[in-house]
């Protein structure tokens, strides 16, 4: 086709070709035709490119995990047509989650005359029961394979999911799959390592068909049916293949692969509730695996070669090209740690069923809205003057010039700086609540952890900035983000910051929700990290050198606080030594984009731009200081209290704030807006209700469970001692901690002797102690000082990592959770404020001095726990011994 167009070509070349009119109209015509063919040829070319790829791919090119569609078809109640009764009947004797794979010849009185007939005969499917039907198409000419399910009438809409999912991995080997020609020259390829083999034997040796449920044509028809029947009892023409390898003895090593198989399966059940994730690998390597197998052979057992067990292993992936080497005997395969290991919180179901109340109501508000994602990428460190440190983001091999080497210091050097990228996502909102909601807008911000370290304030300044930007002014702002104090709605900062916002902005209605405790991945600007590492693996940072008085100054700062205490100082010369790395990793964040859409670099808020903002509370409640937004003093302040109880609905993990009908406070609303509703559980008490169920109606947060555990405990006749011991027996987040002697430590260092120092929650704000029988040296307090300004701490959780070089010197208590009280070595270490309150951990509470004469213990309490009816806690009165 080619070479026609080519010739044709050539003749619209000639020079009579458009001498005449009708010359003029054969030039036309033939020149048409050249690139008739020449497109032609093209297309031909392309699909054989495309076939001669998915020949060589080394695994399916359509395979069922992948492409496989599922479609939910509801009984007729009306009738049956006469060409589906066949097939209603034999679906109807199936028992519930039998697969029924429909054949034509089996369930139809008439074969299908066409193609067409088979599509509307499956389109028009009626049935007298509930199924659900598998479709998997393998493309090509082949005929499309279904699957019908027999499903349970009135199933949850989370039950079908989970049910359609479960039976697709059950059905799934029984999909006939069709191989490539690479997966069978692969498979050729092993078979003719062991002996020279014809062609034809090895489609059929080891049932290869049949085991790997090949449905591809095959290639020699009349070969196939002669070895079918050498299979069915001719094996007089079958030679004996084991005359190939002679003197080689048969189960020489049957011992010992017996003895690894009950070796491995001692490790995989020897921990159920680790669900298939293992926090730290059984064997060592390969050498003690042998060993541990050794050991339980008889003595004179032969052992095989390392080379030899290792064969038996798994591979990583099984259509690489690897992969033939290994037989796949033993279910063992090298691995790398994942660091994603999820914490349980009774709370998770209800936060969220939340965040999907608060994604639904984003479509039905459609445009009148916006829907912001935040959150706070991880410090990144920056090294000190011609000391470039790692960013600690190693990743895959990056781009690099031949004659340069990629080194920089480790990034567990001692620093003294550190920027914070905060990401907002402004989502593109779907028309539907079961398509992605993670596209839109990614803006990002560049902070100096030092002096523009985050705060409510500030975020709701960069994200007042962001909306004022926008083409149109929404009249909802909708907001989700993680938990942590700078986010968390029940802090009085952060309602302050909301507040302030809300009346900027002047809009309808704003809701600020948040995710559970530990929980922070189901938030969609986490997901925007992964992508912000791009710019940040294998990367060392440093900044630039200052004057020799600001050096000198800034030397003898050993902590973020001593920095912070020299801002009037050093904070210029500071920010000058930050801004040329500030902008090299601005400038590499522009380099990156969500779906095509190039992420926004905004520059840090500054501070007058924050006083601006927060010139709000000055104005509408003038004796609020704000230099104690804490609950002690803000519930002392009658305006706001007012202020909050009419335009505010407080929940512990979301903020509402809507406007009221006085136009003296607020300016006129468009419409009345309905509140976010909170989850709301169903009869049976397993599910929360869908939104539309629950939307426009008045609901509380009763169904929280952690709440719920709070009534139940509260209950009179209750024995409040035995309900704390066994919530500590069965407390989810604390089963979720390995029996590590490392991580718990020995019951004697948890004394108020051994107290060293103490760190604050990120969800309850509450002090907690770390323990340690050893005083630590001034360079492992600064590395202490480092760990706890990097990471967030919570109750429940290790204050190390496994791989610090403080792990195993420090340690938590594990067996509390943000609901526990305080400890009591906290009152008897003297390392922190007497004035906290033992079950809140608020300040300002007071200590009863009449209990004093008759307790030697009297722990503090504070007023608002005193008003919902808490007693004094006391322990150890004068004059009674205490029991053993």
């Amino acid at each position: 086709m080619k070479s026609h167009s080519d010739i044709l070509l050539s003749l619209c070349s000639k020079p009579y070709m458009r001498s005449t009119p009708a010359w003029e109209q054969t030039y036309q015509d033939i020149k048409n035709l050249a690139e008739c063919f020449l497109s032609y040829s093209t297309y031909l070319k392309s699909l054989n490119e495309k076939i001669q790829f998915n020949q060589n791919l080394d695994h399916p090119v359509r395979q069922v995990s992948e492409d496989v569609s599922v479609r939910c078809i509801q009984r007729n109640w009306i009738g049956i047509r006469e060409e589906y009764k066949r097939i209603d009947k034999v679906i109807a004797l199936a028992d519930f989650n039998e697969p029924v794979f429909f054949y034509e010849k089996e369930h139809l009185l008439n074969p299908f005359q066409n193609s067409m007939q088979r599509h509307r005969f499956f389109e028009n499917l009626q049935l007298s029961v509930n199924v659900d039907m598998y479709k998997y198409s393998p493309g090509g000419s082949i005929v499309t394979v279904y699957c019908l399910i027999k499903a349970q009438d009135n199933r949850a809409e989370c039950d079908k999911c989970s049910q359609i999912a479960s039976n697709l991995l059950k059905i799934k080997p029984k999909f006939p799959e069709y191989h490539t020609r690479e997966m069978k020259r692969s498979f050729k390829s092993k078979v003719s390592n062991v002996a020279y083999v014809q062609s034809g034997l090895l489609d059929t040796i080891y049932m290869y068909k049949e085991l790997t449920l090949d449905a591809s044509k095959e290639v020699h028809p009349v070969t196939q049916q002669r070895i079918r029947m050498i299979f069915l009892g001719e094996t007089g023409l079958l030679p004996d293949l084991r005359k190939l390898n002679p003197g080689r003895p048969s189960g020489q090593y049957d011992m010992f692969f017996e003895k690894l198989g009950e070796l491995i399966e001692e490790y995989t059940a020897a921990d159920d509730r680790r669900h298939n994730i293992a926090h730290m690998s059984e064997i060592l390597s390969l050498k003690d695996l042998i060993n541990q197998t050794k050991e339980r052979c008889p003595n004179d057992s032969p052992i095989p070669s390392a080379a030899l067990v290792r064969l038996q292993f798994c591979p990583r992936n099984p259509y690489s090209h690897a992969a033939m080497t290994f037989t796949s005997k033993i279910p063992v395969q090298y691995k790398i740690q994942r660091r994603q290991l999820r914490i349980a919180h009774p709370d998770d179901h209800y936060c969220n069923a939340l965040f999907k109340y608060e994604r639904s109501l984003a479509v039905e508000l459609g445009k009148d809205c916006a829907l912001f994602f935040c959150d706070d990428k991880a410090k990144v460190q920056i090294g000190e003057p011609d000391v470039p440190l790692s960013t600690g983001v190693r990743g895959k091999k990056v781009l690099a010039l031949t004659n340069t080497t990629l080194a920089a210091t480790d990034h567990d050097l001692h620093h003294k700086g550190s920027l914070t990228p905060s990401v907002y996502m402004q989502c593109d909102v779907p028309d539907s609540i079961d398509k992605p909601f993670y596209r839109g807008k990614v803006t990002v911000v560049v902070n100096d952890s030092v002096f523009q370290s985050s705060n409510p304030m500030r975020h709701a300044t960069a994200l007042l900035k962001q909306i004022q930007n926008l083409q149109e002014k929404p009249k909802v702002v909708l907001k989700f983000s993680d938990g942590g104090t700078d986010h968390r709605t029940n802090l009085e900062h952060v309602k302050l910051a909301a507040i302030c916002l809300f009346k900027e902005l002047d809009v309808d209605l704003y809701v600020a929700a948040r995710c559970g405790p530990g929980q922070s991945w189901i938030n969609p600007a986490e997901r925007i990290m992964s992508i912000l590492n791009i710019g940040l693996q294998n990367c060392a940072l440093s900044r630039e050198k200052g004057s020799e008085k600001f050096e000198q100054t800034l030397s003898k700062c050993t902590s973020l606080d001593n920095i912070r205490s020299k801002r009037e100082e050093i904070r210029e010369e500071w920010e000058a030594s930050l801004e040329p790395v500030r902008r090299t990793m601005e400038n590499r964040f522009r380099k990156l984009a969500l779906k095509d859409e190039p992420f926004q670099i905004m520059s840090p808020m500054q501070d007058n731009e924050i006083d601006y903002l927060s010139r709000h509370i000055d104005i509408m409640f003038p004796n609020m200081d704000k230099t104690k937004l804490v609950k002690s003093h803000t519930s002392k302040v009658e305006e706001y209290m007012k202020w909050v109880e009419i335009h505010c609905r407080l929940r512990q993990y979301s903020l509402k704030i809507r406007k009221c009908n006085d136009i003296t406070c607020c300016s006129p609303s468009l419409s009345n807006r309905n509140w976010l509703p909170d989850p709301v559980l169903d009869v049976d008490k397993n599910h929360y209700k869908s939104f539309d169920s629950v939307y426009g109606t008045e609901t509380t947060e009763d169904d929280r469970p952690t709440l719920m555990k709070k009534a139940v405990e509260a209950e009179p006749g209750n024995n409040k001692k035995k309900e704390q011991k066994k919530e500590t027996r069965t407390d989810p987040i604390t089963n979720l901690i390995p029996d590590d002697p490392v991580l718990q430590g020995e019951a004697s260092v948890f004394t108020a002797q051994n107290a060293r120092y103490t760190t604050t929650c990120t969800e309850c704000d509450k002090p907690r102690l770390i323990y340690g029988k050893i005083k630590l040296t001034e360079r492992q307090k600064v590395q202490l000082a480092i760990l706890l300004s990097d990471f967030e701490y919570t109750c429940g959780s290790p204050v190390t990592p496994p791989e610090h070089a403080l792990h195993g010197k420090l340690f938590t208590r594990l067996n509390i959770h943000c609901g526990s009280p305080m400890e009591v070595a906290y009152y008897s270490s003297s390392i922190g404020r007497r004035d906290i309150c033992y079950y809140c951990g608020a300040t300002d509470a007071e200590t009863n001095i009449e209990l004093k004469k008759e307790f030697k213990t009297v722990l503090p309490l504070c007023q608002t726990c005193k008003d919902i009816g808490r007693q004094v806690a006391t322990l150890r009165p004068y004059g009674k011994k205490s029991k053993k």
